[in-house]
């Protein structure tokens, strides 16, 4: 049975071609890593129980690994044109080369976001990355309808869905993302580390920026109709700031 746990949110950023997936073979579990969802950061915490006992060291970037403990998808810019697990792999593709058995038995679980707010923290990562400024409020209302219009909202239903289906066992919000990978540890029997869940390149979105003051009607619609699958599955609403 599907168990949606209710996740604690900050922003963090990664490289635009940065990847993950992971299978542990050792701990029988599959992440799939889903955009803006704080990906790398619960990536480099379950990274150790993919990789033989004591070899683990953490990284921001790192090679596809593949070995009898378990897969860990690359990481970092493009990957090499041999690489098989790679980056924000579809649910579907994953499950190929997996098999049946390990995809029916292995614990699936990835991290979804509000997606009003995760269309904003994608915003706010393309700036960075094309050193865009930040402008007043208004324009940057009306700049960030325009990204939305022209760039489009990202969308990454093939993470976690297969054939028009939810295709993971558990699903960690974002918003209370320390709660939630507590229980999934609970339930993986692994040790809860709250230390240990690194945090990377956070902090590019201002944090004085209002929600409110940055959506227009039209770009409320762009993302409705863009995450319109994850609005109805998991009972979105636009966020209410305090």
């Amino acid at each position: 049975m599907l168990e949606i746990w209710s996740g604690c949110a900050f922003d963090i950023f990664v490289t635009e071609n940065s990847s993950l997936m992971l299978v542990s073979h050792r701990n029988k579990f599959i992440y799939t890593k889903t955009f803006k969802t704080a990906g790398t950061s619960v990536e480099s915490y379950f990274e150790p129980y993919c990789m033989a006992q004591g070899e683990w060291a953490s990284s921001h970037f790192r090679d596809e690994y593949i070995s009898p403990s378990g897969i860990i998808g690359y990481r970092g810019p493009e990957p090499p044109a041999h690489t098989v697990w790679w980056n924000h792999m579809p649910a579907a593709k994953i499950k190929q080369l997996l098999g049946d058995n390990v995809w029916s038995s292995y614990l699936k679980f990835c991290v979804i976001r509000n997606p009003y707010d995760k269309a904003v923290s994608a915003y706010y990562f393309w700036k960075y990355q094309n050193n865009i400024p930040q402008i007043a409020n208004r324009r940057e209302s009306e700049d960030f309808e325009n990204w939305l219009h022209q760039h489009g909202a990202q969308t990454d239903t093939d993470k976690f869905v297969i054939d028009n289906a939810i295709c993971m066992d558990y699903i960690v919000r974002y918003d209370s993302l320390h709660d939630d990978l507590q229980e999934l540890c609970r339930r993986l029997n692994i040790p809860w580390e709250p230390d240990r869940l690194p945090s990377f390149k956070s902090g590019i979105r201002p944090k004085e920026i209002s929600l409110d003051a940055l959506y227009s009607e039209r770009s409320r619609r762009i993302v409705e109709a863009t995450y319109a699958f994850e609005i109805s599955q998991f009972s979105y609403q636009f966020p209410q700031e305090h």
